[in-house]
């Protein structure tokens, strides 16, 4: 294309874009309705689419289950075992007891013609295990057929149960033959005192009893050697704790506590006088081995005995084997009868077969491979049984019991009373069951539970006689929780809703029968009723539904009922559509008439109103229930276990809690007993030993949840001795909180109240001062004040101004009260003037109990007005100084006017009535027409600058302008307020006492007269608040955590910390007496963050606490003692702790070595120059406050290190990154070959718990300072305010001066109002009266009172919308945000870290 023809193109584009344009407006000009069809025609889409709100769709009688769609229909096949650890697979025990025939059945089959129950109880020595029961029946075969060679008759097939009774009862007798056959062979019939051998075992087992008493102990868990141990550990306890106390009183002394403190924190509770439980648990254990070796001489014969007669012993030991065994055989037959009995008593399923399931002969310990899969499998064998019995029995090891048990088989004496009758006093004994590792799985995971005493007595409750349904209340709840629309749900609000459905039940002539009707819970009866009405109705809930399965899985078994009961009927009816058809005619007259349902929808919505009623009345019975076997059963803290939802998946820090303190035969149980509860499953090997047991159960835990709560152990005893896993414990006690780290822990809590009860004070006298000021501050601002005693506010500001918070203390209620009795008692008639009336200001002001009521409200973290952001605003600049000075035009008189000798009026001292050097000019001579001598030729004279602090000044003899304190009316109490106010010790005069040596701690009372005033106005209250941390249920980790077998890899946060070892030098002699690098070295390290500090102990190889003594070293001479030659702490030190610049106004340079230039760039730059303001306090003492903060401000800037790899080499905090809840522990870290990788190791130390830590003494220094500022600030507001209110009435009285002026001038006795002018007296032409120079003057002087006034209430303002913000830019930058939190009273936790490291844990 030629350019001649892009020009023609482009021409005509723009023709035809304008001629378009200009159709189209003149389109729209005359035919605007067309225009808008064609763009509705183009623009407007033929389908809207249609919202239905849910509410309203179901609101129209339709329920959520209305339909087919709705129920979520599930594979009949499917079974939430697919998301069980071992699947499909497993799922039952391969060896049972069959109830009905007593034989021990191989691979049972278990489907919905079968179910199966699980005893739980407590070994009692030797018990019928698989290899005896194989034995017995083999030695029976052998028997039956020796029998059959001698009588070839026929007898009876004893059953599995029978035959082990019968082999018991044969080894007894067999070992009682041998017991008196060697007693005769040994010649001890005689030397035991007996005639014969008749009584021979009776005697030896007592003999041997009594030995073993010595041995172990009554109760089997003492004896000698145990006493021994146990001094041996108490007296090691008592050593520690005494090295503790040490370590934790230098810990004390550093950080400022004075001796009575540091005993207040160290003492333990009960007075100084009280020994200390350490040196009670040593007398009690010496006592103890006392005691054991007491009873030792006094069987030392019978110990003799059986040493020298071993084959004796050895045979005594057997026969109780026996007896042991015999007793083992009586539990399983007393098992299957209670079994039974529960199965037919109770509302559970009739099934063909049903077994019961005893872990002590149903697995085959000899078959290794069986034997691992049972213990893995074990916590879904009691997950899928139907319920579980529990045997209290007696406590086991009791040496004594092997006696009775002899006595009881020969009759000689009846057998003992049961432990327990009741199910309610099962609390009351504390049953050993409950202190047993494999008892906890067996509790938690089962449906529920049957318990029977030491008797095999049932001990029954009226919860037990819902069978199945106490199991599935829980999710039956959930279920009928979504039915909110159903038709009939106005129903259950009627009048005895549940008696109705009874009677239909009654009513229709069905027969049916209730198990163990007789109990007295008339709820429960009414409940076996409605169970009764829903099996009828061949309503089938699966037995293994879950909480995320309940609510899809009743639903199809309802809809699944539902179809069954409205099939058409082929004959007559049956018993479940009779009782149908009866429940629906009861129902009929409730239902909505806004539509029609079909029969299916009413049968759907009655089932649903059946189960409402069910779970209604078996709610709270079995909520109460389950709480109560929380309680006696020792597991605390499982919420959704109590309510019947989960039976495993539980956190793993609450699982390994609970499982401490639990005894467990073989130590490796302790670790898998756990694996049905954390959903785990992995091969056993006993001789692996616990920790190894322990790491692997973790690494599963970690691999199938990232459950982070696996971390969050504490205890410098407990780390992990294995490689790559120094992330985990050994031992699961590292999850509990051990006796000396309790006792450490309330040292700290003791310790962190102290200190926060200290902060607690400074922040609650600083809310009631504030409160305080902000009334006044109020009252001055929004009323006229003529006579309210200002003097008394003045004399307050300048006493609150100056005095500590300690010093003020004891008085903040009485001045609290004298503040709120000017507020009362003045606030009636305000007088402007002398003959002037008027009456009480009409603006919008706030009562002084609603400002009472918003700083009170400031305490428990709201908000208040008017000074409701003074602690969250955004900080601006400060503001200039004052306006510049200028100085006020004189007016002089006529030069023919005579001079006076008459002596001058002492000139009056006018209170804070300055502002940048303007002069208030005095009112002598205006207003008063001269005459005679009473004149004073000379000009006014010049005011001197009034001070922020008012004095008391004489009354002139010569009448002088009114003021706002000299005018002020007296009251009566004034020479008593003033006395107490001025009794007040403030900062300057308790130098001045310290310096003369004579301070005081006596405080002033009130006057008699003035407390009598005071005594009716109510005091300000206080609240401290209740700062609790928040628990965290679940700690799943969002992020990747790869378990491998050199270490544990995953996203860390690092925490930078100044590390400080106590006796560092013990730590570098155990370091040169250690014998391998590996060997682990035990102490107590402070863990600072900057802001605030903890003591831990630790225990850690030799060769990371050597390096770590090196580093600690360098930071302590070089952070934390940083003060060198050139860094005196004079006075000239800036906020941050830095020289200031003007020490060296030449540029000099000073001779600084490689480390101090390191130091001083990262740690010690400078804060930028602040500008200096006058409303700064500058007290005596902070040069202290200076050297502390300079200490702290350096600390911090050494943790704010930004290059991780300039870390690595020292000990920091860290933690998993991305979890609430995730605890932070103590780590080595190093960087990795590559020098990209970090490596890291953890330490392992007591709890590090920051809620409980101290904050640093320089940032406690800095705050006091800070919160002494706002109170300045906060007065300096009032005295701007105040300021302002004393120029407004100077300029009222300027004015009131002109009206009289000009009124005796003109001659007019009336008043009018005049506007104030100004006047100019540039020309000086002399042509212009005296008067009206004077008249001039006073006009200006009025002018530029009120432009004063002005800028006064400007500056209150000011200062009121910033006061934080401003107080808060005085001070370096880095320590802002934790003054913020002291000032809020939150937790000092580690904010400066860097967050989401990749790191190998190894």
């Amino acid at each position: 294309m030629s350019k001649a023809t892009a020009e023609y193109v482009t021409t005509r584009a723009a023709d035809l874009r304008t001629k378009s344009t200009a159709a189209f407006d003149i389109a729209i000009s005359k035919n605007p309705e067309k225009i808008r069809a064609m763009l509705n025609v183009w623009l407007v889409p033929e389908f809207k689419p249609t919202f239905y709100d849910e509410h309203d769709r179901y609101s129209q009688g339709l329920s959520v289950t209305s339909g087919l769609d709705d129920v979520g229909l599930l594979d009949p096949s499917y079974s939430p075992a697919v998301g069980e650890p071992g699947g499909q697979e497993g799922r039952y025990p391969v060896r049972m007891i069959d109830l009905d025939t007593k034989h021990l059945v191989d691979y049972p089959d278990i489907s919905s013609q079968s179910q199966y129950c699980i005893l739980s109880h407590s070994w009692k020595g030797r018990e019928v295990n698989y290899k005896y029961v194989t034995d017995a029946k083999f030695k029976a075969f052998n028997r039956a057929l020796a029998a059959v060679d001698k009588t070839p008759t026929v007898t009876a097939k004893l059953n599995d149960i029978d035959t082990i009774k019968q082999q018991c009862s044969l080894d007894i007798e067999e070992q009682e033959e041998r017991i008196r056959t060697l007693a005769e062979e040994s010649n001890v019939v005689s030397k035991l005192g007996l005639s014969d051998t008749s009584s021979i075992v009776e005697e030896l087992l007592s003999r041997r009893v009594d030995v073993q008493i010595v041995e172990r102990g009554a109760d089997g868990r003492g004896g000698l050697q145990r006493a021994k141990n146990k001094v041996a550990a108490t007296l090691a306890a008592r050593d520690y704790e005494a090295m503790e106390d040490e370590v934790f009183m230098q810990f004390l002394g550093d950080i400022g506590l004075d001796d009575d403190k540091v005993d207040q924190v160290i003492s333990e509770d009960g007075g100084d006088n009280t020994p200390k439980a350490s040196a009670i648990d040593v007398a009690n254990a010496e006592e103890a081995l006392a005691e054991e070796k007491r009873k030792q001489s006094e069987e030392v014969e019978k110990i003799e005995f059986f040493e020298s007669h071993g084959h004796i012993r050895e045979a005594v030991e057997e026969m109780i084997g026996c007896l042991q065994r015999s007793k083992s055989m009586v539990k399983i037959e007393q098992a299957i009868e209670r079994c039974k009995e529960i199965f037919d008593n109770n509302p559970f399923s009739r099934t063909e077969k049903r077994y019961l399931w005893i872990d002590s002969c149903c697995i085959n310990r000899a078959d290794d491979g069986e034997y691992a899969k049972s213990i893995s499998a074990m916590g879904e064998w009691y997950k899928n049984a139907e319920f579980c019995l529990v045997h209290l029995d007696t406590k086991r090891d009791v040496p004594k019991d092997s006696l009775e048990d002899w006595q009881v088989l020969k009759s000689s004496v009846p057998a003992s009373q049961p432990n327990i009758t009741k199910y309610e006093d099962i609390g009351i004994h504390n049953p050993e069951w409950s202190t047993r590792a494999w008892t906890l799985q067996e509790l938690v995971m089962s449906k529920s539970t049957f318990y029977v005493n030491s008797a095999w007595e049932l001990l029954s409750r009226p919860v037990e006689y819902l069978g199945p349904w106490y199991y599935l209340y829980p999710f039956v709840s959930l279920y009928t929780s979504m039915d909110t629309n159903n038709p009939y749900s106005w129903f259950l609000n009627g009048e005895d809703p549940t008696a109705c459905l009874i009677d239909a039940l009654d009513g229709s002539g069905i027969q049916f029968n209730l198990q163990n009707p007789h109990h007295n819970d008339e709820a429960i009866s009414v409940a076996q009723k409605f169970i009764v009405m829903l099996e009828m109705l061949d309503l089938r809930i699966p037995r293994d539904i879950d909480m995320d399965l309940a609510r899809p899985r009743i639903t199809q078994s309802v809809y699944v009922a539902v179809s069954s009961l409205t099939a058409p009927i082929r004959s007559t009816k049956n018993d479940a559509r009779q009782l149908l058809d009866s429940i629906l005619d009861i129902l009929q007259p409730r239902l909505s008439i806004s539509r029609i349902y079909s029969l299916a929808e009413r049968a759907r919505h009655a089932i649903n109103v059946i189960l409402k009623c069910l779970v209604n009345l078996i709610e709270s019975p079995v909520l109460n229930d389950r709480s109560y076997i929380a309680d006696f059963g020792n597991v605390p803290k499982l919420d959704l276990w109590q309510k019947g939802l989960i039976r495993s998946r539980f956190s793993t820090q609450k699982v390994m809690s609970l499982v401490c303190g639990r005894d467990a035969t073989v130590m490796t149980d302790r670790a898998y007993c756990l694996m049905g509860m954390l959903g785990v499953r992995f091969p056993t090997f006993p001789a692996e030993g616990l920790t190894k047991a322990l790491s692997r159960l973790l690494d599963e835990v970690i691999i199938s949840s990232n459950d982070v709560s696996v971390f969050n152990w504490t205890g410098k005893q407990y780390g992990s001795p294995i490689r790559g896993r120094s992330l985990y414990p050994s031992s699961p006690e590292a999850y509990k909180i051990g006796k000396d780290e309790e006792r450490k822990k309330q040292k700290d809590q003791k310790l962190a109240e102290l200190l926060q009860i200290e902060r607690y004070e400074v922040m609650s006298d600083f809310l009631a001062i504030s409160g305080m000021l902000v009334d006044a501050i109020m009252f001055v601002k929004e009323r006229q004040q003529k006579n309210m005693p200002l003097l008394w506010v003045k004399e307050i500001l300048r006493v609150i101004k100056r005095a500590k918070f300690d010093q003020f203390r004891p008085h903040i209620t009485n001045i609290g009260k004298i503040l709120k009795y000017i507020e009362t008692a003045f606030d009636s008639k305000q007088v402007v003037g002398p003959q002037t009336t008027i009456s009480p200001s009409t603006s919008n002001s706030k009562t002084p109990n609603s400002v009472v009521d918003e700083v009170s409200s400031k305490q428990n973290g709201s908000s208040f007005s008017p000074l409701s952001t003074l602690s969250s605003q955004i900080k601006t600049p400060s503001l200039p100084k004052d306006i510049p000075s200028f100085k006020t035009p004189t007016f002089g008189r006529k030069k023919t006017e005579p001079e006076t000798t008459t002596p001058k009026a002492p000139p009056q001292t006018f209170s804070s009535r300055s502002i940048g050097g303007f002069k208030a000019p005095s009112l002598k001579g205006f207003g008063r027409k001269e005459s005679g001598t009473s004149q004073s030729s000379a000009t006014p004279t010049e005011v001197e600058t009034p001070t922020n602090e008012p004095e008391v000044t004489s009354q002139s003899s010569v009448p002088t302008t009114p003021t706002l304190i000299s005018d002020a009316p007296k009251h009566s109490l004034d020479e008593q307020v003033l006395s107490y106010i001025g009794s007040i010790k403030v900062v300057d005069d308790t130098d001045k006492d310290e310096d003369k040596g004579g301070n005081t701690t006596s405080e002033p009372e009130l006057p008699p007269e003035l407390a009598k005033v005071l005594a009716e106005i109510p005091a300000r209250e206080f609240s401290k608040p209740n700062m609790k941390p928040e628990e965290i249920d679940a700690m799943i980790s969002p992020n990747p955590i790869i378990i491998k077998n050199s270490g544990i890899e995953g996203l860390f946060d690092i925490q930078r910390v100044v590390v400080s070892m106590a006796q560092p030098e013990k730590l570098r002699r155990q370091i040169r007496n250690a014998v391998s690098p590996h060997q682990k070295i035990t102490g107590w390290c402070i863990i600072s963050t900057g802001f605030a500090r903890v003591m831990v102990s630790f225990s850690c190889p030799k060769h990371i606490l050597e390096k770590e003594l090196d580093i600690v070293q360098a930071v302590e001479s070089k952070v934390l003692k940083a003060k060198s030659q050139e860094e005196d702490y004079d006075g000239d030190m800036d906020a941050s702790g830095d020289r200031s610049t003007e020490d060296n106004p030449g540029g000099a340079q000073t001779t600084e070595t490689a480390w101090q230039r390191t130091i001083k760039t990262r740690f010690n730059a400078p804060e930028p120059a602040k500008k200096d303001d006058e409303n700064d306090l500058e007290e005596p003492g902070f040069g202290k406050v200076k050297v502390e903060g300079a200490r702290v401000s350096r600390m911090i800037r050494f943790v704010q290190e930004s290059d991780l790899t300039e870390i690595a080499g020292e000990w920091v905090l860290t933690r998993f990154s991305g979890v609430p809840g995730a605890k932070w522990f103590l780590c080595y870290l190093e960087l990795g070959g590559s020098g990209r990788d970090f490596y890291g190791h953890r330490i392992a130390t007591d709890e590090i718990d920051f809620r409980n830590a101290s904050p640093e003494m320089g940032l406690i220094k800095y705050w006091e300072y800070y919160m002494m500022q706002k109170k300045y600030r906060l007065c300096s507001i009032l005295q701007k305010l105040m300021d302002s209110k004393d120029w407004g009435n100077f300029k009222n009285e300027m004015g009131q001066n002109i009206v009289n002026r000009v009124a005796k001038e003109t001659g007019f006795g009336g008043q009018e109002d005049y506007s104030e002018g100004d006047s100019d007296d540039e020309d000086g032409d002399g042509k212009i009266s005296d008067t009206l120079k004077d008249l001039g003057g006073m006009a200006l002087s009025m002018a530029g009172a009120g432009l004063i006034q002005q800028f006064y209430e400007w500056r209150a303002e000011r200062l009121q919308r910033n006061l934080s913000a401003d107080v808060l830019k005085k001070f370096p930058t880095h320590m802002q945000t934790a003054m913020e939190s002291l000032d809020d009273n939150k937790d000092l936790m580690p904010s400066m870290f860097h967050s989401a490291k990749n790191i190998h844990m190894f």
